[in-house]
């Protein structure tokens, strides 16, 4: 199985204080530099979860995309990266001690992600058992009309809302609920999946944190809760939920088992540190109990 996922790739800066306090100077003695993005990010997760992946995005001829490649590497995601003429995209991270975190992004060459981006490995595309697209970088919509042409399984990360026909036979779609509501321009849950399912979108992983998560689609409805925990950093955990559920539906889980599942990724990776070096591997999952 492989999957390639693309999207951003950023260098993450993860600043951790007590509490922010607007018009304050903040001390911190954690700070920590490692990958990010959401492409990179699932792409990680998925190693770790015993997926094959590889990560197609830009970055910029610099120390940060260096340092990118580096992480994909020690990480074993093959790396499918392009160096753009502009400055490797980054994101502060502020987190506080309840776990909350605070972000303040430059997208930089994610930006300029393109078509011919990605088209330039048709080859690889072609092998991948499903393909990872998170909205939001380079001209998303040209993309993911040229990702529908490839006729392979697509998991779109609906981060931001793209032209409503282009999701008409999308396999899978994952988004939180602020984006949910956002995107549909309305302010109920259920009215949001009522809408997105009227796209045409075939399955909807909604995330919605401590709540659980939800799977919606034409058969219906199936909601999980989440797993009870204390969150230590909760950076990342969306990514790793979608993660999980892309390990759930390559392995032909059923749908309360794939939610089950994502949702364990994601309580593990609140309990700690980081992004990437929080995601769980397979084994976590399977033996750690919460």
């Amino acid at each position: 199985m492989m999957v390639t996922c693309i999207g951003k790739a950023n260098l993450d800066i993860s600043y951790s204080i007590q509490q922010v306090h607007l018009g304050d100077n903040h001390v911190s003695l954690s700070v920590d530099l490692h990958l990010g993005g959401k492409a990179a990010n699932v792409s990680v997760a998925l190693k770790k979860l015993g997926i094959q992946s590889q990560l197609i995005a830009d970055i910029g001829n610099d120390p940060f995309g260096q340092r990118i490649t580096e992480e994909l590497k020690t990480f074993g995601v093959i790396s499918l990266l392009k160096v753009k003429p502009a400055m490797t995209g980054f994101t502060f991270i502020v987190v506080e001690r309840d776990g909350k975190n605070t972000m303040f992004n430059y997208p930089g060459a994610n930006l300029l992600l393109s078509v011919e981006d990605i088209s330039s490995f048709k080859n690889e595309l072609l092998s991948s058992s499903i393909i990872f697209y998170q909205s939001g970088t380079g001209n998303q919509n040209e993309i993911i009309r040229y990702l529908k042409t490839l006729r392979k399984p697509i998991f779109l990360e609906l981060s931001e809302a793209v032209e409503p026909d282009l999701l008409s036979e999308i396999d899978f779609v994952s988004l939180n609920e602020q984006e949910a509501i956002n995107i549909t321009n309305t302010r109920d849950i259920d009215k949001a999946l009522e809408k997105l399912l009227r796209y045409g979108i075939k399955n909807i992983f909604l995330k919605l944190g401590e709540k659980g998560s939800v799977h919606a689609s034409k058969q219906g409805i199936v909601r999980k809760g989440a797993f009870k925990i204390q969150p230590v950093d909760t950076t990342g955990a969306g990514d790793s939920f979608s993660a999980g559920c892309i390990y759930g539906i390559l392995h032909n889980l059923a749908i309360e088992k794939i939610l089950e599942f994502a949702n364990k990724c994601a309580a593990i990776t609140c309990t700690r540190l980081g992004t990437v070096s929080a995601f769980p591997s397979i084994d976590e999952v399977e033996k750690l109990g919460l």
